[in-house]
C-alpha cells in the first residue's frame, strides 16, 4: 500500500474481485485502474493482492528545459524527449513556453515516388489546363 497515494484512494473507492474473475478480464481490469482506482485481488474471500498504478516518477524539470532548447531548433524529436524523460507533450510546451521558445517546424523528406506523384499531378493539370484554354 506504499506505493499507492493517499489522493488515489481519496478520488476512487478500492474496489474488490476475485482472482478468478481479475484473471478472466485482465485486460479490462488493467484498463480500468487510471479511471476506476486500485483493485483489490481476493481468493476463497482473502485478500491477496492490490493491483495500482504504477508510482509517478517526477519528471526532470531542468532535463526537459535543456531538452526543450534542443527541440525548438530542430535538433530532437518530440519521441526522443518523451522516451527520455517521460514528459507529456504538455510539459514540453509549458517548457517552450516558459522560455519564449518556438515549436520547430517540421519539414518531412519526400521520397523519390511521392516527387514523382507531385510532379505528375501538377503535368496533368498543366495539360488539363491547356486543353481548356485551347477551347475557349
Amino acid at each position: 500500500m506504499d506505493n499507492i497515494s493517499s489522493e488515489t484512494f481519496m478520488q476512487h473507492s478500492v474496489r474488490t474481485i476475485s482472482s478468478s474473475e481479475a484473471k478472466a478480464n485482465l485486460g479490462d481490469v488493467l484498463s480500468s485502474l487510471s479511471t476506476h482506482g486500485p483493485i483489490e485481488i481476493t481468493r476463497n474471500g482473502k485478500s491477496v493482492g492490490l493491483l495500482t498504478l504504477p508510482p509517478v516518477q517526477a519528471v526532470d524539470r531542468s532535463r526537459i528545459a535543456a531538452l526543450a532548447i534542443a527541440y525548438s531548433k530542430g535538433l530532437i524529436s518530440w519521441p526522443q524527449i518523451a522516451e527520455e524523460t517521460g514528459a507529456s507533450y504538455g510539459e514540453l510546451l509549458i517548457e517552450l513556453g516558459l522560455k519564449n521558445l518556438q515549436i520547430p517546424k517540421v519539414t518531412p523528406k519526400n521520397r523519390p515516388e511521392q516527387i514523382a506523384n507531385f510532379h505528375r499531378i501538377l503535368d496533368l493539370a498543366a495539360a488539363q489546363s491547356g486543353n481548356a484554354k485551347a477551347s475557349v
